[in-house]
């Protein structure tokens, strides 16, 4: 499971120095890290996938499920190699890899017309892609294939929220008042979630999909 943040760097925030709290702070980071990636529609993890594609009518953009496009290491038509591809960075971002020559193999048709309706899945594509998180052999802060910071620190600081309001046992609370005397709590209701301004720091990376 993705962990968009580190333990450490959540703790040196709320200015906890045991580690009494650790295992309930694993848990909301691991709860946030899906909660921002199910808002941006992928995985944001480095790693190695194999799938199946099917042909897009000659089209010079395949669409991969994951991303950013990192690295290809094979790509079969009906088990025979293809080598013509190029991985352009603008398109890698979102997991498309180009070709040329586009991308053709069999179709299924219907109608005397033979109107096509969609391709066989005949590519087989083994690549990498993704980011390295936090506390991986590979992250480098500021590098290209490492997660950016700016996702990051929105998930250290929703972390953090949901941890002040779990303590504080005021989710839900707007106000409180008792023999005269009356607290007042921000709408954590809503900041449990993802609050507007996170969403605006991460909306540049949402995936919506391809027509």
């Amino acid at each position: 499971m993705s962990m968009l943040c580190t333990l450490t760097d959540v703790k040196t925030m709320l200015g906890i120095t045991d580690d009494t709290q650790d295992a309930k702070l694993t848990l909301i980071i691991k709860g946030v890290s899906a909660q921002i990636e199910g808002y941006l529609g992928y995985t944001l993890g480095m790693a190695d996938y194999t799938e199946e594609v099917h042909n897009v009518n000659n089209r010079q953009l395949m669409q991969l499920n994951h991303f950013p496009l990192r690295s290809v290491s094979s790509v079969t038509l009906n088990d025979a190699e293809i080598n013509d591809y190029k991985i352009i960075e603008e398109y890698a971002r979102w997991g498309l890899l180009y070709r040329g020559n586009g991308w053709g193999g069999r179709v299924y048709t219907q109608t005397f017309e033979h109107d096509v309706v969609g391709g066989a899945f005949d590519y087989s594509v083994c690549y990498k892609a993704g980011y390295y998180l936090p506390g991986d052999t590979g992250y480098t802060e500021g590098a290209s294939d490492s997660l950016p910071y700016d996702i990051y620190s929105a998930c250290l600081a929703l972390v953090c929220q949901k941890y002040t309001a779990d303590v504080n046992g005021a989710i839900g609370i707007k106000s409180h008042s008792e023999g005269g005397i009356s607290d007042t709590y921000g709408d954590v209701s809503t900041e449990i979630g993802l609050t507007d301004s996170i969403k605006k720091t991460l909306a540049k990376y949402v995936w919506y999909g391809v027509a």
